[in-house]
């Protein structure tokens, strides 16, 4: 969905799916790769030890990381797949290597977030959004709420994912990054606004920015919008965000206009 040919050289987004009884053996990427299961289940191996995970489960799996995937169930499992730093292109190198004799097992117990032996996973489903506003964004982004997922704080190294629910008639205001981002829009609409051009995006839509991308997001519905939401890389420690207008204000109090 977001790779080198949309003119990112940072991003590698993608949805997969595993039909029932189909399996994905044992391997390896020279890549990051995050995910988030949107449907079904799926038993999934990581290194020496496997999960049962379905809808609202994500997890991290660093560079080089031994992993393979079995669908679980009668329905096909389908995950929305972050890769970072971007895989190379067709032709340009390899960075997936399958290991020799693998096998994934055939059953597993459900995911419990507290016991995963130091794999990066864990849940979060909307029926986990808080209400009224314990958990939201203050100031300047109220009615915004954000759960970090995938990140440093997991031991993600090269990227964030995180999951964005904007309450109607909230907004956020022109501004850029020093980093990429893809939104994965999962209900809901919003108005997206990037470098000068204006988009409804709805669920099943993906939005991208590259560094230096102005844009802003509005909910104009009557209903929440959420959306999964990636960085990559990894922001900077200060000045996440570049606001044009604080900046134009900025300008006219230095340049006494």
């Amino acid at each position: 969905m977001v790779n080198d040919t949309s003119g990112s050289v940072h991003t590698g987004l993608s949805m997969s799916e595993l039909a029932p009884n189909g399996t994905l053996s044992p391997h390896v990427h020279s890549y990051e790769e995050g995910f988030y299961i949107l449907a079904g289940r799926a038993i999934v191996s990581i290194e020496n030890r496997s999960y049962l995970l379905g809808p609202g489960d994500f997890g991290a799996l660093k560079v080089g990381t031994p992993h393979a995937w079995r669908n679980a169930g009668g329905e096909p499992v389908r995950w929305l797949q972050m890769a970072a730093p971007q895989p190379k292109p067709a032709g340009q190198g390899r960075d997936t290597f399958f290991l020799k004799d693998g096998s994934i097992p055939t059953d597993a117990t459900p995911l419990d977030p507290a016991n995963v032996q130091g794999h990066l996973l864990g849940h979060f489903d909307v029926g986990q959004i808080p209400r009224g506003d314990e958990g939201r964004m203050t100031g300047g982004l109220q009615g915004v709420f954000l759960k970090w997922m995938i990140d440093e704080k997991l031991g993600a190294r090269h990227h964030r994912m995180l999951f964005i629910e904007y309450q109607p008639g909230v907004s956020i205001g022109l501004h850029d990054h020093t980093f990429e981002e893809s939104y994965f829009i999962l209900s809901g609409e919003v108005e997206a606004t990037l470098d000068d051009r204006t988009y409804l995006a709805k669920p099943g839509n993906v939005l991208w920015t590259g560094v230096g991308c102005v844009h802003a997001f509005a909910n104009v519905g009557k209903a929440p919008v959420r959306w999964l939401e990636t960085f990559s890389p990894q922001p900077p420690a200060e000045n996440v965000f570049r606001f044009a207008a604080e900046w134009e204000q900025r300008a006219q109090e230095l340049e006494g206009h």
